[in-house]
């Protein structure tokens, strides 16, 4: 099993990954990624990957789409029926209100860390179209809450709002200071106005979508950083796979790929799939927080990027199956497929589909900095993920 894990390199070098259509012309993963990464879509408000998604897929593959914003299509019929799905959201907040200052406040859509937002560009996508500002700065916000926390009390809130009290004594179990946060229903978005008129004339109203200004940095030509790589990447796998399968040969067997809504914020868009399909196999294709970075812990979590697509075997919802683990290796191997086998925490889409006696296999790529602007993917561990779950859907039997 181990020697699995060097074969990457090779592999993309002569040109395992690059499969292509029934047409002849290669479909890319990482341009789909780089697509798909740029539009909006928090958690409830997916409507613009919805449309994507449905929009690339070709009218043979029916693809359907459920009043939640799900998006799926299933071919052929008999046993076994397995399930690929992605989650299409992604992290950011809603307008809560709009101060007399002209001030917009935010409620969280979410597990962004609110004191990473501060001083940084948002954009409010309003029925008008985006709207740019500046997530205002906490007061004091130069001193690290840290720091703050020592002399005995955080500023959380507003000039004039409530504060969080941190005493130097009330320290966690491992010693060290409580690390004050800011609390996200409190941030402030400035637009550069001075009254709520004039913030409502430029179209922002209560429930607007607020995102990151999002752009993708290119590390190398085979490395990129962005904010929502979770989980476009793997939507980009999914529909990337999609695209490559010659769906015609696929007999004696019932395979579904989906693209769900609202993981983010507890799974509902996989809750709503799983009341309506019923699979033997789920493979969840979502990201991988690995510990792969300069400051971690390597006991937990240590998937290497470059090293391949990773095989979810524990995480805080879900077991994997062993034979169904050995499975996949298998086909993995026998397809020279690099793949890593790790426990992380956690959860997965696939996680509801259990309760109904489908086993739950969740696949991954190594990610560091997940739900942070500079998610970090490399284009071999894609490449990889895409073509595993393509020998997935021929092989799987």
């Amino acid at each position: 099993m181990r020697r699995l894990l060097f074969f990457a390199g090779v592999l993309v070098a002569a040109g395992v990954f690059g499969a292509a259509t029934q047409s002849g012309s290669v479909v890319s993963d990482w341009d789909l990624l780089r697509k798909i990464v740029l539009v909006p879509g928090i958690s409830g408000q997916e409507r613009k990957l919805s449309d994507f998604v449905q929009g690339a897929l070709p009218s043979s593959l029916k693809a359907q789409r459920d009043a939640k914003g799900d998006v799926w299509f299933t071919v052929g019929d008999g046993r076994p029926y397995i399930f690929f799905v992605a989650h299409m959201d992604e992290l950011g907040f809603v307008v809560d209100k709009i101060t007399p200052q002209g001030m917009v406040q935010l409620k969280p859509g979410g597990g962004l860390l609110p004191q990473a937002c501060e001083a940084r560009p948002f954009v409010i996508h309003t029925a008008k179209g985006p709207v740019e500002g500046i997530i205002q700065p906490r007061p004091d916000y130069y001193r690290s809450p840290g720091a703050a926390a020592g002399r005995g009390a955080v500023r959380t809130g507003p000039p004039g709002g409530p504060t969080t009290t941190a005493s130097s004594g009330n320290q966690n179990p491992s010693g060290s200071q409580p690390q004050a946060t800011v609390a996200a229903e409190i941030l402030e978005v400035y637009l550069g106005v001075s009254t709520e008129a004039e913030a409502r004339a430029l179209g922002v109203a209560e429930g607007n979508p607020v995102i990151f200004k999002k752009r993708i940095v290119d590390l190398t030509p085979d490395i990129m950083a962005a904010r929502a790589v979770d989980d476009r990447a793997g939507c980009a796998a999914v529909l990337a796979a999609a695209l490559r399968i010659d769906w015609a040969k696929i007999r004696a067997k019932k395979v579904t790929f989906a693209w769900s809504v609202q993981e983010e914020t507890g799974l509902f868009g996989a809750q709503e799939l799983a009341k309506a399909l019923k699979p033997d196999y789920v493979f969840a294709v979502d990201t991988f927080v690995s510990t792969d970075s300069p400051l971690e812990n390597k006991r937990f979590g240590d998937a290497v990027l470059g090293k391949g697509a990773v095989l979810r075997s524990i995480d805080t919802s879900n077991v994997t199956p062993k034979a169904d683990i050995n499975k996949v290796a298998a086909i993995a191997e026998a397809r020279g497929i690099p793949i890593q086998i790790r426990n992380s925490r956690g959860g997965n889409d696939g996680s509801v589909f259990v309760v109904e006696g489908a086993a739950d296999i969740p696949l991954s790529w190594a990610g560091v900095y997940a739900h942070s602007f500079i998610e970090k993917i490399v284009r071999s561990d894609l490449e990889g993920l895409t073509a595993l779950i393509q020998a997935i859907v021929e092989e799987w039997k």
